[in-house]
């Protein structure tokens, strides 16, 4: 699957999601290849989650990518298949990780380049 930010959700998207759609969200959370190592990303019904910017919201395992989805609200959520920056992509991503005793933070890795 080619990651590409022209179709958007949101957090607040994830979050409402099971409130106001009236059929049950696809919720996949995707490895995906990004800095050269494995990150994840998630996506609502084939839209990539993406943060308040427009960037392109990676965890930065899949235990981080659980755990958001867990602060959401989101119960049922999918394995989806593996994923890649689309070729040319000049998005940004904003890169999350989870720490024990901190919750979510911004991962330590240089995660806010451009591609």
């Amino acid at each position: 699957m080619i990651a590409s930010i022209e179709r958007r959700a949101s957090w607040l998207d994830i979050a409402a999601a099971p409130i106001w759609k009236t059929t049950r969200p696809r919720i996949c959370i995707h490895a995906m290849c990004v800095h050269n190592s494995t990150c994840h990303a998630i996506s609502l019904d084939g839209r990539w989650i993406c943060s308040t910017d427009g960037s392109l919201s990676v965890f930065e395992t899949r235990r981080s990518a659980e755990h958001f989805l867990e602060l959401a609200h989101v119960e049922t959520f999918e394995e989806g298949e593996d994923a890649e920056l689309a070729p040319g992509c000049d998005c940004h991503t904003h890169c999350i990780s989870f720490r024990e005793r901190q919750g979510l933070a911004p991962c330590e890795a240089t995660c806010s380049e451009t591609h």
